[in-house]
């Protein structure tokens, strides 16, 4: 006998036991804190928000000692999409590939990876509308829905903006630090790197009151924390068709200035973020989402691969090509992507190698230099006063020369040199800023190469001696140089040092 749809014998289960749902999904496994709070801080950009705090502070409960606040004034909430926004897929941009999120996923998904219970504040007006998702409530009532939105008064900690939304994530039981400073040291550093385009922009993000600052790991973006790296070749583009669209990559590469950081301390390297660092960063819609090393072929990591960086930034509608899960924390390339990028970058990626490997036995050569700097320096008040004067930086040294951090004025000596690339045929260039005579020795030319270059690696004493003396007769020739007051004859100079040069290598390539 066949039972009739709708009777007794026929009911049947749901999709979902929402306890076991919502305990199960806590392990999605977002790697830390920072990455499930980025889920919040994406919904605040979606909003079109442009201020978002973020608080940390201790929880009255001992238990869990730690709650976390996600307040903006991005466009707010109606009643309808607040009920959405707390379930799992609700989302009004379901699969949207314009933005940050794609699949509603991020606020329930991200919050309670870190919390048992969240609330959430909205408003659009005067009127404030507020509810929550409880893990314990619903396991203790054995509810299968969400609670009724509520309105109540404007608490005292939501901003008086016009509009805008708080989430509050209490019962923390899954966060990775005991004290709140520890992790507002972590979500600076992380949410700094993760959001530096938009910092880069207008955002103002900040954490228990403090900005947060744009930590760019290729050292290029000039409000990042630190800057000093150059970026090296063109940045590559490729059209990448799919069922979804034809999806843009670019792809960047930096190189770290060897020659002004290989000498800090290895605690001040780690603290920059220069070693033990991720070569790659993978950024989709502007937002970083990963970082490893991926899409290098067969090469492997080595050590000399801490000074050079890679950036893959990547259209939304490429999110299958990339593996991307609805976490956005992970890439996983398919097989086609890594054809299409290995072929590139692989060879990229160990010419860099190689010129990190060169730069570090030019750093051995500049011993020598610092001898001289010295001794010059000791000679200095028997000459005439170096000139006040702040020289033009040629077009073609503008890069280089301004990503030369000079000491500060306590430690300022009368010269530096500097061991670099130019870009030029010369042998150096030379420039005074505020009464500090700037010296440039181009590493390619055959009077760095073939003979300072030799002398100055020897292991000898004496050959290390000649290659201080070779510096300094270069030094005293530069100093001569700036020496000359009037326009014309610093240009009848310049001349004069280019012709030089260009014998120079002549005799010496013969």
């Amino acid at each position: 006998m066949r039972t009739q749809p709708g009777s007794a014998r026929t009911s049947r289960p749901s999709l979902i036991s929402p306890a076991n749902f919502l305990l199960a999904t806590r392990d999605t496994g977002y790697k830390s804190t920072a990455l499930a709070v980025a889920e919040l801080v994406d919904n605040s950009l979606q909003a079109e928000a442009r201020q978002i705090s973020i608080d940390v502070i201790t929880s009255v409960d001992p238990a869990y000692p730690i709650e976390i606040t996600v307040t903006d004034d991005g466009a707010g909430m109606d009643e309808a999409i607040l009920r959405r926004a707390l379930t799992f897929g609700g989302s009004s941009r379901f699969d949207d590939r314009s933005s940050l999120g794609r699949y509603g996923m991020g606020l329930p998904n991200g919050a309670l990876s870190r919390g048992r219970r969240i609330e959430v504040y909205t408003w659009q007006g005067r009127d404030v509308l507020w509810s929550r998702l409880d893990i314990d409530e619903i396991i203790e009532g054995g509810q299968r829905t969400l609670p009724p939105v509520e309105r109540v008064r404007r608490p005292p900690f939501a901003r008086s903006t016009p509009t805008g939304t708080v989430v509050r994530l209490m019962r923390c039981d899954r966060v990775e630090y005991k004290r709140p400073s520890a992790l507002v040291r972590r979500l600076e550093q992380d949410l700094g790197r993760i959001y530096r385009r938009f910092l880069g922009k207008s955002l103002d993000l900040q954490v228990n009151g403090r900005p947060i600052v744009a930590v760019d790991p290729l050292f290029l973006q000039r409000s990042s924390k630190t800057v000093g790296g150059r970026q090296f070749g063109d940045v590559l583009i490729y059209q990448v068709p799919t069922a979804a669209g034809v999806g843009k990559i670019e792809v960047k590469f930096s190189e770290l200035p060897i020659d002004r950081w290989h000498a800090l301390s290895t605690a001040e390297k780690r603290e920059m973020g220069v070693t033990n660092a991720p070569c790659v960063s993978v950024v989709r819609g502007g937002r970083e989402i990963d970082r490893g090393w991926f899409f290098m072929g067969a090469k492997r990591r080595e050590n000399y691969d801490d000074w050079w960086r890679c950036e893959v930034g990547f259209d939304p509608v490429l999110d299958e090509m990339f593996g991307i899960t609805h976490a956005k924390q992970t890439i996983t390339p398919r097989g086609e992507l890594l054809e299409i990028l290995a072929s590139d970058l692989e060879p990229i990626a160990r010419a860099l190698n190689g010129r990190a490997r060169q730069r570090f036995q030019l750093v051995k050569a500049t011993a020598p230099l610092g001898a001289a700097e010295r001794q010059a320096s000791r000679a200095e008040a028997s000459l005439p006063s170096m000139p006040r004067r702040r020289d033009a930086i040629p077009e073609g040294l503008k890069d280089l020369v301004e990503s030369y951090n000079p000491p500060a004025a306590g430690k300022r000596t009368p010269y530096q040199i500097v061991v670099t690339e130019l870009p030029t045929t010369s042998a150096f260039e030379v420039l005074v800023r505020d009464g500090q005579l700037l010296l440039l020795l181009n590493a390619r030319h055959p009077l760095y190469r073939d003979l300072y270059g030799p002398l100055a690696s020897s292991e000898s004493t004496k050959d290390q001696d000649v290659a201080k003396q070779v510096a300094l007769t270069v030094l005293a020739a530069a100093r001569a140089e700036v020496s000359t007051r009037r326009t014309v004859e610093r240009s009848q100079a310049r001349r004069f040092r280019q012709t030089w040069a260009d014998v120079l290598a002549t005799f010496m390539n013969a």
